[in-house]
C-alpha cells in the first residue's frame, strides 16, 4: 500500500479569519486514509479555539515565533519541520506564510502551492518590498496559484505576472450542516441574548477592518431606522475600528440599535436568529461569511466586489449593491425587511445554491487532487 501523502499548511497564525476557519473544515473533510496532515502557524495563537479544535481532530499543530515579516530563523524552524517529517506538499495561506512557505520549498525541494484569499485589492495594501517578495516567491518557487473565484484568475495572474495556466480557480467550501438549525434551537431567546428583545435582525460576520467597511453599514443603518426603528444592526466580530464604529453610531444617534457583539463562536445560532444578512465590503476573494450565511438560509445583502458575484445571483439568492454607497445598501436591506416572502425565496434558494456547489466534500476534494498531481511532480519522492 503506497503511502500517505503529508501535506504541511503553513498559515500566519490561526486566528478566527476566514483563512484560519478553512484550516479546520479542510482538516474535518480530509481523506485521512491517503494523507496525512500538519499545520505550522508561523505565530503563535491568540487564545482562540482554531488550534484546540485541530488538535481535538488529530492534527499536529506546531507555532512558530515568527518576530517581523521575514524572519530567517522561523525560516531554519519551518526548514527543519519540512525535513524532520518528510513533507510531499506545501500548501500556503496569507502574505508573510506564502513567502517564508516557498523559500522553505525551495530550500527543500518541495513543491508548493498557495492560496491567494483575496481580490488584488487586498495585495496592493502591503508594502511595495512586501509585494514584490510576494511575487517573485511566486513566479520562480510556487507550482500553483489557487484563486478562490474563477472571476479572479485572470485579475490575479496579470497581478503576479505568471500565465493564466498557473492560476487554477478552487472556490472555498464550507460544513453546511454547521450553520443549519439544531432541533432545539431557540430563536427568540437567542434573540433576546443578542439585541435585548425580538426585533429584526440585520446582521455582519467580519472582521471591524477598512476592507468590511462597516462604515456604510452604519450610515445606512441610520437611513433604515428611519423607516424601521425596530430594526436591530448586529455586528459580530473584532478588530481595529471598533471604537471608530462605536463613535459613529453614536454621533448619527443609532447607539441603541447598532450592537457590536465582539467575537463569539456560535455563528450558526446567531445566523439563526437573524432575519437579513449584510456584506458590505469594499474588496473579497470568496467571503466565507456570506456562504455561511446563505447555508442557514439567511437572505444575504452584499457588495459586488472580487468574487461574491459568483456566490450571491442578484435578484435570485440575495442583492448585489456596489461598494461604498451607502443609499443603495439601505435600499436593498429595506427590500428584504419589508418584503418578507421575497426575503424567504431568496434564504431558499441560497441554501440550495450553496448545497450544491460550495460543499466542504467537493472543495476538498479538488485540493486533493491538486495535493496528488503536484506531489507526483516533484522527482524524487521520501521514504
Amino acid at each position: 500500500m503506497a503511502r500517505k501523502i503529508r501535506i504541511l499548511q503553513v498559515i500566519d497564525h490561526l486566528s478566527n479569519g476566514g483563512a484560519e476557519q478553512l484550516q479546520v473544515t479542510f482538516a474535518t473533510g480530509l481523506d485521512r486514509t491517503r494523507f496525512d496532515l500538519h499545520v505550522v502557524a508561523m505565530r503563535p495563537d491568540i487564545g482562540l479555539p482554531v488550534t484546540p479544535t485541530l488538535r481535538a481532530l488529530d492534527v499536529p499543530v506546531t507555532e512558530l515565533n515568527q518576530r517581523n515579516a521575514y524572519d530567517l530563523p522561523a525560516l531554519r524552524d519551518l526548514v527543519r519541520y519540512i525535513r524532520k517529517h518528510r513533507i510531499d506538499i506545501i500548501h500556503t495561506h496569507l502574505i508573510a506564510s506564502d513567502v517564508m512557505g516557498r523559500m522553505a520549498g525551495f530550500l527543500t525541494r518541495t513543491p508548493v502551492v498557495s492560496t491567494i484569499h483575496n481580490s488584488r485589492e487586498d495585495l496592493d495594501q502591503e508594502p511595495k518590498r512586501r509585494q514584490q517578495l510576494e511575487k517573485w516567491t511566486a513566479r520562480f518557487m510556487v507550482r500553483r496559484l489557487i484563486v478562490v473565484s474563477e472571476l479572479l484568475r485572470t485579475e490575479i495572474a496579470n497581478w503576479f505576472g505568471v500565465p493564466l495556466k498557473k492560476v487554477v480557480a478552487i472556490p472555498n467550501g464550507i460544513d453546511i450542516d454547521r450553520f443549519r438549525p439544531t432541533a432545539n434551537f431557540d430563536r427568540a431567546a437567542m434573540k433576546q441574548e443578542l439585541v435585548g428583545g425580538n426585533y429584526p435582525i440585520v446582521v455582519n460576520v467580519a472582521r471591524w477592518t477598512p476592507q468590511k467597511a462597516q462604515k456604510y453599514l452604519i450610515d445606512a443603518a441610520k437611513i433604515i431606522s428611519e423607516a424601521r426603528p425596530d430594526v436591530r444592526f448586529l455586528l459580530v466580530g473584532h478588530g481595529p475600528l471598533q471604537g471608530e464604529l462605536e463613535a459613529q453610531a453614536q454621533a448619527l444617534g443609532i447607539a441603541d440599535r447598532v450592537i457590536f457583539a465582539g467575537f463569539r463562536d456560535d455563528i450558526g445560532n446567531v445566523l439563526g436568529a437573524s432575519d437579513v444578512f449584510v456584506l458590505s465590503s469594499l474588496w473579497e476573494g470568496m467571503p466565507l461569511a456570506l456562504l455561511e450565511a446563505m447555508a442557514a438560509s439567511l437572505p444575504t445583502v452584499a457588495t459586488d466586489v472580487g468574487g461574491v458575484a459568483q456566490v450571491l445571483q442578484h435578484g435570485r439568492t440575495g442583492l448585489l449593491v456596489p461598494p461604498a454607497d451607502a443609499k443603495a445598501l439601505a435600499a436593498a436591506l429595506l427590500d428584504c425587511l419589508n418584503n418578507p416572502e421575497q426575503a424567504h425565496l431568496y434564504g431558499d434558494n441560497g441554501y440550495a445554491w450553496v448545497q450544491q456547489h460550495y460543499s466542504m466534500a467537493a472543495w476538498v476534494r479538488k485540493l486533493e487532487q491538486l495535493y496528488r498531481a503536484e506531489a507526483g511532480r516533484r522527482g524524487k519522492r521520501k521514504t
